[in-house]
This record gives structure tokens, sequence and C-alpha cells, in this order.
């Protein structure tokens, strides 16, 4: 990389890292006297003074006295969220008014940082200290996405969030989602960051592909407000299905397909003509899922119709039609292919299908330059074979895909064990001829050694011989003697400088852009240093170097990975060291609601290193990096909540916010009375555990089927209960498992005995029944139908206690019943004896 190259890129990422700084806490005190809302109001409501509402597209609305504000309706109002605050200054939308100006502030005029706990100030303008009104823990956060949606190259679904959109950006949330047709739902984790919204490619979302889904998105409870183009057909958001044809093998890739999902496959064959079905299972590489089926008579055929389907429904239905494939030949070193005829379409490889005699496999980590197609991600003990033939489909994220055919076209070949497991990766690309040393501290374009040691002596002898006085007075543009030029009398001297990574106090090996410039000099280059004037600037490896330089006090600069750091070499300075401060974040941890999570983990792993720290009662941690970290993955971690992980380059982009979802399960309850099944039972939840009690009253499960779905994991007491006097109460204890089903039966027994009295009253009953009917009686048909009657009567009485679920059911007490049926039964002895 030349040096303005270089100079340019350090310049934005120090741009970038100032932008992005870490934003400051501030506490929030409502001021005394002013005027608190209850909360926000309900979109489309009718809103009283001092009453707040988000509605409109996410915009924020507020009424005040115009009496108490005065004649200028402007007001300031401040927003205070994780750490950061910025003031709106807005004027009433009726500023004639008498009675109740009415204020609006669209979403897009709302701060940029997160708005999911905010404080909310309303004060007058001239910063007189009245404070209208004030709100803490409003959601201001709302999304507003256009029409646009797309696949990423992971098969993650991405929507195009508008200008619209607040207090959302670099932060997690979650979106709810319905299946248009077949009532599929699903609740989806996205994040949002620079304008694009990128959907979890998790369990929830991927079953909305089998089949793929026209989704409706709309908010969740504790999610951000929703507006825009809320329906989006996946089928339509994905580009087209990539097919590859190999003998004997076709192979279809989609990101509406899903890793180990079945799938039914139909193939339709022309020359020859044919047709094939099959059931396989997709499979997932490097975030690529793709599905392939062999028959020996696809070989040879001039197009294939495909047709992917699952569930009954159509996924895909790509065609193939065997046109003249680009011909390519191995390269040197067996790693990469050449076109034979010209450049490849496109410049940004999204994957490459590669068929072998043995398999097709997906490589993500390829590129092209011009005709020239690098398979990186070809196993380091493995080679294209010089001489074999090979098949490839190269996707190309700006382009049409390329079909590409290596060798004679035959039969595929297997790829060879690598002839040189070691190749030597630095060649001539990276500008070395091999012969330059590694001892000497310049760079390629640097001080020649023999100008280096002449220098070096030069100025050690004149500093010795004629003292510093001298120098100092040369370095001036002093001397004597006529005609003598400065550059001839200049004095120099060396500087040796050591550059260290603080944060492990050692010394920093990798390369840094440092330069060097004679303090109060002016700019003459975009990093300001005068070349003309005695500056240098260059890239340094290894950390330590020693640069010549005209005897005068410099000021030296180091810039890595977004960081700069500044010292002065004064006159008689000969080492001087410029060390690489650790950068201090702080990250805050919220629950879905936006509440502030205490005693999480927040994790860092960088390099093989791994810090943690806790969060406090504020749901805040302090984590401190060494610039240089190349790759930081952090973590917030609860043993109640779902972890939430991000990952940066650098660590000045550490997020600030990290959002932990809490742990949910299944329950499912049946209920019975006796032993028998009944819904006549009411089920109660009840829990020993604070927090669970919270969490459970602001969650809100779903009832699908009888299961309570997306209840907060941990235990429980379950209550069954009938309000009824002979039914007892039932307790059970059950803990419901975290993405797990628990089932329980509540069997609530029927708590009734006949008495002796009644025990007693049906025997005599079935006694007179019995002697209705004595021998001999001509009517002894009809006194036989009413003894009938007086016995079932007896059964029944008898059989109360076995009838809790009917009980149930009526609420009845179940004595008056049995007495009424005795009753009953002795009516129909004594009316059968009057006869």
């Amino acid at each position: 990389m030349g040096t303005k190259t270089l100079q340019s890129v350090l310049v934005a990422l120090l741009a970038i890292g100032l932008v992005a700084g870490p934003a400051t806490a501030a506490a929030t005190v409502a001021a005394p006297g002013a005027s608190t809302a209850d909360g926000l109001t309900e979109s489309g409501t009718v809103t009283a003074a001092g009453d707040l509402s988000q509605a409109d597209s996410g915009a924020l609305r507020f009424e005040l006295d115009a009496e108490r504000v005065g004649n200028e309706s402007a007001v300031n109002v401040l927003f205070e969220s994780s750490g950061g605050e910025d003031t709106v200054t807005t004027t009433a939308e009726n500023p004639n008014s008498n009675d109740v100006y009415r204020y609006r502030i669209a979403s897009g005029d709302l701060p940029d940082f997160p708005l999911a706990n905010t404080t909310i100030t309303v004060s007058a303008e001239g910063g007189n200290g009245t404070d209208y009104l004030t709100e803490q823990g409003v959601d201001l956060r709302h999304l507003d996405t256009a029409a646009s949606a797309s696949f990423d190259d992971s098969g993650r679904l991405t929507l195009t969030a508008t200008n619209d959109t607040a207090g959302l950006d670099g932060s997690s949330f979650q979106l709810a989602a319905t299946a248009a047709g077949d009532g599929r739902s699903a609740t989806l984790s996205a994040t949002l960051d620079n304008g694009t919204v990128t959907i979890d490619r998790n369990d929830a979302f991927t079953g909305l592909l089998t089949p793929p889904a026209t989704l409706t998105l709309a908010a969740t409870d504790g999610g951000p407000s929703l507006s825009g183009n809320t329906d989006v057909s996946l089928a339509d958001a994905a580009r087209p299905a990539t097919v590859l044809v190999s003998p004997g093998r076709v192979t279809v890739q989609s990101p509406l397909l899903v890793g180990g999902t079945e799938y039914g496959v139909h193939l339709t064959t022309t020359g020859p003509d044919g047709e094939y079905a099959a059931t396989t299972s997709a499979r997932e590489t490097d975030g690529v899922t793709s599905v392939t089926v062999e028959n020996e008579y696809l070989a040879g055929a001039d197009s294939v119709a495909v047709d992917v389907t699952t569930a009954g429904s159509s996924v895909v239905s790509p065609t193939y039609n065997d046109t003249d494939p680009n011909t390519a030949t191995v390269n040197e070193g067996n790693r990469s292919v050449s076109l034979e005829d010209g450049p490849f379409s496109g410049g940004a490889v999204s994957f490459v299908l590669l068929a072998t005699s043995s398999e097709v496999s997906v490589m993500s980590d390829a590129s092209v330059d011009g005709a020239t197609l690098s398979l990186s991600g070809l196993p380091n003990e493995s080679e294209l074979n010089p001489a074999g033939s090979y098949r490839m489909v190269v996707a190309f994220a700006d382009a049409p895909a390329t079909t590409v055919s290596v060798g004679d076209g035959g039969e595929l070949s297997s790829l060879q064990p690598a002839t040189d497991p070691s190749p030597d990766t630095n060649g001539t690309a990276n500008g070395s001829t091999g012969n330059e040393s590694s001892l000497l501290p310049f760079s390629s374009g640097g001080i020649p050694f023999g100008q280096f040691t002449l220098g070096l002596g030069a100025g050690l002898i004149v500093l010795l011989v004629l003292g510093v006085g001298y120098a100092v007075g040369q370095s001036m543009g002093g001397g004597s003697g006529a005609g003598g030029s400065a550059a001839a009398t200049q004095q120099t001297r060396d500087v040796r400088v050591r550059i260290t990574d603080g944060f492990a106090n050692e010394q920093l090996s990798e390369e840094v852009y440092l330069t060097a410039r004679p303090t109060g000099q002016s700019s003459a280059s975009t990093s300001g240093v005068n070349r003309n004037g005695g500056g240098r600037e260059e890239a340094v490896d290894g950390g330590i170097v020693t640069w010549t330089l005209k005897a005068e006090p410099y000021e030296f600069t180091a810039s890595y990975n977004g960081a700069t750091v500044t010292e002065t070499a004064e006159l008689l300075d000969e080492r001087l060291t410029l060390s690489f401060q650790p950068v201090t974040k702080h990250v805050s941890v919220i629950d879905e609601t936006g509440e502030p999570v205490e005693g999480a983990t927040v994790t860092a792993e960088f390099d093989g290193q791994r810090i943690s720290e806790p969060t406090d009662a504020n749901g805040r941690a302090s984590l401190t990096l060494p610039v240089t970290a190349s790759t930081v993955e952090v973590t917030a971690e609860h043993d109640r909540y779902e972890p939430d992980t991000r990952r940066v380059t650098d660590p000045n982009d550490l997020p600030s916010e990290l959002r932990v979802v809490g742990k949910t399960g299944t329950l499912r309850v049946e209920t019975a009375i006796g032993g028998d099944p009944t819904d006549a039972v009411e089920v109660s939840l009840d829990t020993d555990d604070e927090w669970l009690r919270e969490r459970l009253q602001q969650s809100n499960p779903t009832d699908e089927g009888g299961d309570a779905v997306g209840l907060p994991a941990g235990e429980y007491t379950l209550v069954g209960s009938v309000d009824a006097a002979p039914f007892e109460e039932v307790r059970q204890r059950v803990t419901v498992p975290e993405d797990d089903t628990v089932a329980v039966t509540l069997d609530v027994p029927f708590e009734y005995q006949l008495s002796a009295t009644q025990r007693e009253a049906i025997e005599a009953l079935r006694s007179e029944a019995d002697e209705l009917v004595p021998s001999g009686r001509l009517d002894s048909a009809v006194h036989g139908y009413y003894a009938s009657v007086a016995r079932s009567l007896a059964d029944a009485a008898e059989r109360v206690p076995e009838s809790g679920i009917r009980f149930a059911e009526t609420s009845i007490d179940p004595d008056p019943v049995v007495d009424a049926m005795v009753s009953a039964g002795r009516g129909c002895v004594e009316g059968s004896t009057t006869r």
C-alpha cells in the first residue's frame, strides 16, 4: 500500500473513531414541581395538557397549557437515554391558541442514540429553569421500512430502514411476523446497523421458509413501533436460485432453503427427455444452503427444469440450459483457474459451487481478479489436478453467475493431495524480491543503508567535536563562512522510537503509521508533515525504529487502529516511547422491555484473551481493551436470559448497549376430577420467586391449544380448584424449562360421601320398591314400572359420590340432590299403592 493510500485509510479510521466515540452517562432527576404525565397514551386517543403520545408514524406528541408557557410557544425538549442526551427546540403547531399548545416532533428529528428507556424533560426555551413536563421510562424506538427486501450472503433477510426510523441504530429488537394464508407466526430477532435491518436466521425465521411465506410485520410488546412497508414476500426477496448440473448430479442453491429440511425435487430433462423425482435433505455450508440429487440419466442433458417443494408447496423452480460454459485452465500452484476468453463479469464473489467426482462443495472463501478465480477455500491438504476436469458455478453479488468448465469436459476428477502444503505466500505480489534484509528498520523507499551510516557518523562527530551549542546554532540557520548553504551546514541527530501496547505493556509488533515533524512546523501534506522542512512519515513494523532527523525538537505521532498518540522529543532526547493506552468502554445491558439488567456478565474476547465484568444496579459494566484488538466479540450473559453477542473489528466501536431476552418455555396443563378429564377446573399460577413474579406480570405468554407458550422459565406453583364445597384445592410444584415443554395433570378430588341417614333412606327405598309387586296381583305390570323407577332413583343417589364432574360444572350442592332423588323414589312407591 502506498504512503498516501495508507495515510488516507488511517485518517478515515481516525475520523470514524472520533465520530463514534464513547457516549457520556448522565443521571436523570425530575425537576421539583414539574408536571409529570402518567405515561404514553394510546395511539389515536385525544391527549390532555401534560400527556405524551407516540403516534403518527413514530412521532412524539404532547400538549401544554398555553397560559403557563406564554405567548412564545417555543420549548426545549431534552432527551436522555443510555448515557446520551440531546435537546430539540420546537414550537407549537397552533401557536395562536389561548387554551392548549399542541406539539409534534417527527421520528426523523428524534436523537440518534438508543431510545428504549428515555427520560423526556420539556422546559422553557429561555432556560429560566421552568420545567413543564418530565416523563421517565419512555420508549421512543420506531422503525420505518422501505419497500426493498433481500437476502445477504449468509442467507439472512435484510430490510431498508428509512430516515423516519428513530432510536434503534446499533441495537437489537424484535418484530412479529405473520404468514399470509396459513396462520404461521413467529417473533423475529433483528438488528439495525447503518440503515439496514438484519433478521436473525434462527429457528423462528426458518419456520417461515418451509414453504416461503408472504409476511406481514408488526410491532411486538416491548419492541419498537413500526410503519412503512410491512409486507414482505420472502420468495421475491431472494435472488434467483443457482443451479449446477454435472454428470449425474444436480445441485440447487437458494437462501429459501433450510438446512436439515427434507425437500421433494422433481427434474424434467431434455436431450434426452425424461423425468426424475427424489426426496433429499438440504445442507448448509458457510451460510449457503443447497440440495443435491444424483441420477446417472442426468449426464449430458441439454436442459433441466427443477422444482423443489416442501409441505406441498413450491420453494424454487429454476431452469438450467446447457449453454457453452466458460473454459478455464488450472494455474501454477493448483489453487486458482483462469478463463481462456476474457475476465469474469463480476467482482464480488458470494460463493463458488465446485463439482468434483465425489461431491459438490460450497466455498465462500474465493475471489476474482480479472480472468483469474482464486479458490482460497480449498482444504490445505488438497488442490486441483492440473490435468483433471471440474465444473464450477461462480455466484457474484454484483453480476450474474458464471459457469466454468475446467479441463476437457469429460468425466469429473477428484482433488489431488497438495504438492506444496506450505506455499510461499509472499511472492512478488507483495512487492518483495526476497533479497531485502529484515534487519534494517526502514521499509522500501526509506533511507539507503549507506546514507544512514554516513549520516549517523557525521552527526555524532559534529556533536562530540563542535558541541551541542554549535549544533543548535546551525539548526537554527546560523553558521559562519560566506557562500555556505543551509543544507551543507545542517546538523542531524538520531532518535530511537519505541512503540508499545499500554494494555499488555509490550512492544507493538503490528504495522504503525509514524510521523515526525519539527515542533511548530506548518502542515504541507494531509498528515501535517512537511518533508522539505525536515518532516518524515512512514509505516513502521516491529514496534521500534531509529530515525535520523534535524538537530531540533520533534513532535512524533503514531497512528494505529483508529487511535493516535503524540509525544515530543526534545533536542537532547535520544530515545522516545509512544504508548497506546487501553480503550475503556461502557456497556449497558437491558432486557426486552428496556429495563437495566443487574448482575449480568459482560465478556469481551479478543486475540485469545478474555475479560469479564458484572453489571451494576443500572445495568452498566466497564471494559478496558487494548487498541491492538483486531476483532472483539462482546457478550452479555445472565442465567435467566438468552445471551446477546456482537462482534466488532475495532474496540472503539464496541456497542454501548446489549439487549438480552428472558428465557421462556411452554407449560401444558391438563385437568381432571377423580381421574376423569374435564375443563371445569380453574387453574392459577403462582411463584415464590420475586424476579419471576415480576417477569410473569410483564410477559404475554400465548395460549396455543391449552399450552402456555412463552412463559418465563423457572419454578412455579400450579393451583387447581373448583368453586364448590365438596372439592379440595390441589397444589403442585412445576419447573418450566428453557426452550422446552413440561406437561402437568391437576386431578382435583371430589370429597363427598353419603351420610348414614342417606344410606338408610336409600336401602329403605329399595325394600319398599321390592314389596310393590307381590305375587298373584293382576295389576303387577303397573306396580312393576313404579318399582323400577324407584330402584333407578336409589341407584342414582348412591352414585352421586362418583359424579364429581357434574357438580363441578353446575356448582350445585350434592346433598339436596341426593335427598330429592330419595324423595322422588318414595313418591313413586306411594303413588303406586293408591292405584
